[in-house]
């Protein structure tokens, strides 16, 4: 066995701000592991309620735990500072409203810790969207291990691809809480642009993905991804969305792509289906269109460029989608999405009252 049980083999990190309510059950989830030799690091990102204070009471019962107290810097931050400060040879990190299956650690244990292990252990987790309501996303490619020649031939083709029409997620999520990776392929990859607040961890977890030489995938589903926190960032408005969403295309093509052809058309597309979920989040958050409007136009009077992402790689209509928000349509667009968004709630509420009627 190459562990050695002096040093922690799994780094787990948990940056956290502002969770009191969720931080305990977090934190049990990974103290309460089967598998023993890890260290848990959780980084509080400057927190104002009692996040701090919690945090501080774990560092004090569990010798594994180690605690690091930072001004608010945002999540990215707070994941290369426990990142620089992990002293496991693989890393994993927990967002702090969540929590993972007691048996996580064992069962990336069990193909990690060996000769010749792959770099990223990728598994399955449970997205919680309501009490009865729970999505499980497993991998999606075929399990096993990947060699850099099969993941050329099976995985980089779609890596940013969704998985099908009716299913948003991509072939390979762009999250970090469904995949361990080793500590020093995460140092060369970690997310430099640390004013990105959405889609941050996705820069990582692509950019490892991409560099790996070998990687697992299991089908287990070992993590719950809880979308009911408050702290959730889909449950906030975010003023600044349009500028961190080409932000986040611009680092892609810089430190992802860098040149590939296929891989840039795949980041073109995940910025379209990015653009679109503005529109979505500007009229969830604001009854007003005509303020979305005009919010949105002033925002993009300082992109330069027409249109505002490349249509190479787009199909017709998201080619269609792109050249309106970029033009002075931009407005109608938002009452056509404001319309489907009505036509979609009422055929929900018709649906359930036919439901209804019909148990009766």
């Amino acid at each position: 066995m190459i562990n050695k049980m002096c040093e922690p083999f799994f780094s787990v990190i948990i940056p956290t701000y502002n969770n009191e309510k969720e931080i305990r059950a977090c934190v049990n989830s990974v103290l309460k592991q089967t598998y023993k030799n890890f260290e848990l690091i959780i980084v509080d990102d400057g927190s104002d309620d009692r996040t701090s204070v919690y945090c501080d009471e774990f560092e004090n019962q569990d010798e594994r735990v180690r605690v690091i107290h930072k001004v608010n810097e945002g999540a990215a931050s707070a994941r290369n500072t426990g990142l620089f400060l992990a002293t496991g040879r693989y890393v994993y990190f927990v967002d702090a409203d969540d929590w993972i299956d007691a048996g996580l650690l064992q069962e990336a244990a069990l193909i990690l810790d060996k000769p010749k292990a792959p770099d990223i252990y990728v598994f399955g987790f449970r997205m919680i969207l309501g009490e009865d309501r729970t999505i499980a996303y497993s991998s999606y490619v075929a399990p096993g291990l990947y060699s850099r020649k099969r993941l050329e031939q099976v995985v980089y083709p779609r890596m940013m691809d969704p998985r099908g029409r009716h299913i948003w997620m991509p072939v390979i999520s762009a999250y970090l809480c469904d995949k361990i990776i080793l500590r020093e392929l995460a140092l060369g990859h970690y997310c430099r642009d640390t004013s990105l607040f959405m889609g941050e961890e996705s820069v990582c977890a692509y950019e490892c993905m991409y560099n790996a030489r070998k990687v697992y995938f299991s089908t287990s589903i070992m993590y719950s991804y809880n979308r009911l926190s408050k702290s959730s960032m889909q449950r906030r408005y975010h003023q600044h969305l349009f500028t961190n969403t080409l932000r986040l295309a611009k680092y892609y093509h810089t430190y992802l792509s860098r040149g590939n052809k296929e891989l840039e058309k795949q980041i073109n597309r995940a910025e379209c289906r990015n653009l679109k979920y503005l529109i979505d989040h500007e009229m969830k958050f604001n009854k007003s269109s005509r303020w979305a409007y005009g919010h949105l136009r002033k925002e993009m009077q300082q992109v330069e460029t027409f249109p505002i992402c490349s249509l190479n790689g787009l199909s017709f209509f998201d080619k269609c989608f792109v050249l309106l928000l970029s033009s002075e349509f931009l407005y109608f667009l938002l009452l056509t999405r404001r319309m489907l968004i009505c036509v979609s709630y009422l055929r929900k509420k018709i649906d359930n009252k036919i439901n209804t009627l019909t148990w009766r």
